[in-house]
This record gives C-alpha cells, structure tokens and sequence, in this order.
C-alpha cells in the first residue's frame, strides 16, 4: 500500500533554552526527532476559514499560521463522520481497513488493538503521547485512546452512559466541552504533567462548531453576533450560520493560547504542527445542513502543515488525503520508512518541497451509516441518510456510488461543476466508467444494517461468501 517517497527532509532543529528541556532539544538520532501538535477541527468546513476566501475573521490564528505552514486547498477527508474520519488521520488507513466505519452501530464502530495508530507508534519508537478530546463521538468508547498516556476526555457521560442506546445510536448532547476547557488541560499537561527528556506527540481536538449546545460565553457571543458575524437576516438559517462562524471564532481563539504557549515556552520552533478537519457541514448546501453526505462542503478539509526548518507560506493546490498525515509525520521526524507500519496514504513532504503531487492522487471517501440527522434549521424535520455511499475524487472527477439505490449514483466533473450541482451520472464518460471500475475491484462494500451484531454481521458476510446476497 505504501509507495516509495522521497528521503527523508532535512530539518533544522532551533536549540531551546529552559521551558521544556530535552522535549524541545532532541539529539541527533534520537527518534522521533520533533514534537508534533495535531489539531482537530470537528466539523470545521475549509471555505468558512480566512485562508480559504471566507469573508468573515473567523481564523486570524489559523490563517497567521499559514505564514509558516504549507496550506492544502484540496485536501479530502476519509469519511464524513468523526470518528470514522479520526481513525483515518491516526493509522493512515481508509475505513475499510482500519475498519470502524460507522458512528451508529453495533459493528464496526470501534477501532480494535490489532491497528497501530500514530500514539502506538509514537510511544514505542521512545517518544510520549497525550490527547486532549472534547466531545463522546472522539472518545475511548470508539477505541481511539489507543497509544495516548494521558487521553483526557474530562466531559459528561465520557463512558457512553446515557448517550448509547441498546440498539448503538448515540445522541452525543452535552457530552462535549467548549474549546477553553480543553485548551486549559492541554496546556496543564504541557506545563506539569510531560517528560521533559521524551519527544511529545499532543492531539488536541475541537468540538466547537458541531452544534449549537455549548456556545461561546455569552458575553463574547453577543458582542460578536452583534459585531462582525452579525446575520444576513433574521431567518433561522442565517443566525445559524452567524452562530457557525462566531464557533469557529471562538474555537480560533483558543487555538492562539496553544500556540501562544508553545512560542513561551521556545518549542514553537521544534515542532510540527497539523492543523486539520475530520469532516465539514452542509449548512444547507445540497438541501443538508449536517454531515455524513460525501459532497465538497463535507469532505474537502482545511489542511496546515508546518515542519521546523522547512519554509512555510506555500499554497499546494493539487489533491491530497488525510490518510497522508501520518506517514507525513513520521518522515518529518526522521524515522525510517522500513520501520512504519503498512498504511495506505504517503508522505506530503515531496509535495510541500516542490508545490504539487509527484503524481495524481485518487482520494476515497465513505458513509456507511444509516441514520437520521437533525435539522436545526427547520424545527421537528430530520434529515434521513437511508443508503451506503462510496466516493472516489480526482482532480478532475468525483464518483458518489450509493449502495442500495445505484440508480441514484452521481459523477460530477469538477472542472466545469466545483460546486457538484450537475448529476452527470447518465452521460456518456472515460472518467465515470473507469472510477466505477475502480470502486467495484476494491469489493469493499459493507454489510453493516442498523441493528446488527457481530453474529449478524458474521453471518452476513458468509452467505455473501457463498453468494447467497449481494
């Protein structure tokens, strides 16, 4: 699955003095060889941020890193559900093969200890781990605390009491924590609970602009809804939307203490920082206002990477995935490719040296969950997701594959149509045909149905086998 890559790039590591010791002074040879800070912005769509055109402040953090960072305009997420979307940026695997696919369920919905994810292989190759996550869909629960020592889920019903039902829906609530809690652990930790003499890996994740249920303290919501992210009307729609961008505001803020931290405490300059989404929002897009849909305003992530030593302020506009994270951070910190586990992204550093792909990349996407989503925007509507959906894009093409209604299958072409408003599935198309092709060799479709156990699940697979079902 790997492919061969460009050696390893050449990094140079600023000394540091006091703050942080040997964490921020690594030897030479001493794997990893940087620390690396990934931030994870849940349901952050890429065009609601400065670098990407928004036309509200909404990022003044985020985009100053960007000065420093190599910026992905295409950069497309694995899955259009959280934990599904996290497990893919922390085994660099695609669903199929990490194999949590669904958020709702009782299969498939946990990532089992046979995966090695970035933390398992972090801690093993001498370095630590922490993560610091702020709502149930990134908890324990889905088995992602894998490698992380501390993995600091301090919010209500961390354990999935109350929140899972018998049947595995879950209604994460009030199950989450606004951004300045998590910022405060993080930040504790770095200050009081590290190794100073072990190289760190953090994982800090936002919940923020997910939902409407913990908001920003309430003077700072008032004074931005009245202020720079006032609503284009009265109508419910658009003060959902103000109240998106002020999340994102207040997420924004937060986000600039870390950083603020880490430039106190002189580590900014030996460590790596990924700033990425597990998936967008629909905000009405496509007749959606959630997620879990494989449109462009669901799955093209906003993607920062900056590398100590290497040059930032470059705009990359060819297609990535975010299963390329981790073997991107493993070759920043100097670890040899033989030693990585088998994954099925690539290394971006040959991308951000010379501003493109070495060759054309294919992401694949999917939502296999069966579920109804809330419809904030329209009181006691829901949207139903009623089929399984498979999505392979290129940066020319973009193939929608539904499951159990193909007949409803889309291809778009992104040249002429970015927006993916015209269904040309029933014309004639070399690029159609040879994605459908594509799709249906990987036989990667699952046989998850709400409801199911493992038995079901089992058995399901085995008349599959014996041709019993399609």
């Amino acid at each position: 699955m790997r492919k061969k890559i460009l050696p390893t790039l050449f990094i140079t590591l600023a000394l540091a003095v006091g703050g942080w010791g040997l964490a921020c002074q690594m030897g030479r040879g001493t794997p990893p060889q940087i620390n690396v800070l990934l931030i994870t912005l849940d349901t952050t769509r890429a065009d609601y941020l400065g670098i990407y055109g928004h036309d509200k402040p909404t990022s003044p953090n985020i985009d100053k890193l960007a000065e420093e960072a190599a910026v992905f305009d295409c950069a497309i997420a694995q899955a259009a559900v959280t934990p599904v979307s996290h497990a893919s940026i922390l085994t660099g695997l695609n669903p199929y093969n990490h194999r949590l696919r669904v958020l709702h369920g009782l299969t498939e919905n946990v990532l089992e200890e046979d995966q090695t994810t970035l933390a398992d292989f972090w801690k093993n190759a001498g370095g630590q781990a922490s993560a610091f996550v702020s709502a149930f869909p990134v908890s324990a629960s889905f088995g992602l605390d894998q490698g992380f020592d501390p993995f600091d889920q301090t919010f209500p019903q961390a354990d999935g009491e109350g929140v899972v039902t018998q049947a595995g829906s879950i209604n994460t609530g009030k199950s989450q924590r606004r951004a300045d809690a998590t910022t405060d652990a993080a930040l504790d930790w770095l200050q009081n609970g590290m190794t100073p003499d072990k190289p760190f890996f953090m994982w800090v994740h936002y919940f923020d602009p997910h939902d409407t249920l913990v908001l920003p303290p309430q003077d700072q919501l008032d004074g931005m809804l009245d202020g720079p992210f006032k609503a284009a009307s009265e109508e419910r729609k658009d003060i959902l939307r103000a109240i998106y961008n002020c999340e994102i505001h207040y997420m924004d803020e937060q986000i600039g203490r870390l950083f603020d931290a880490f430039k106190n405490k002189k580590c900014w300059e030996t460590t790596m920082i990924v700033v990425v989404a597990d998936h967008g929002e629909g905000l009405g897009d496509h007749n959606w206002w959630s997620h879990g849909l494989l449109y462009a305003e669901q799955i093209r992530v906003p993607l920062l990477i900056k590398i100590p030593g290497a040059l930032g302020g470059k705009r990359i506009p060819s297609l990535v995935r975010t299963i390329d994270l981790m073997p991107t951070i493993l070759q920043a910190a100097g670890i040899e490719e033989e030693r990585w586990p088998a994954m099925d992204g690539e290394s971006l550093i040959p991308t951000m040296q010379s501003g493109h792909t070495p060759s054309a990349l294919t992401a694949y996407s999917e939502s296999v969950n069966i579920m109804n989503y809330g419809r904030p925007d329209i009181m006691n509507i829901w949207d139903r997701k009623d089929d399984k959906l498979y999505c392979l894009t290129t940066a020319t093409g973009k193939l929608i594959y539904h499951q159990l209604k193909p007949e409803k299958s889309e291809f778009y072409n992104l040249i002429n149509d970015p927006h993916e408003l015209a269904n040309l599935i029933g014309q004639d198309s070399q690029e159609r045909d040879a994605l459908t092709r594509t799709l249906q060799a990987m036989n990667i479709f699952s046989e998850h149905m709400p409801g199911m156990t493992a038995t079901d699940l089992e058995r399901a697979r085995r008349l599959k086998g014996l041709g019993y079902i399609e």
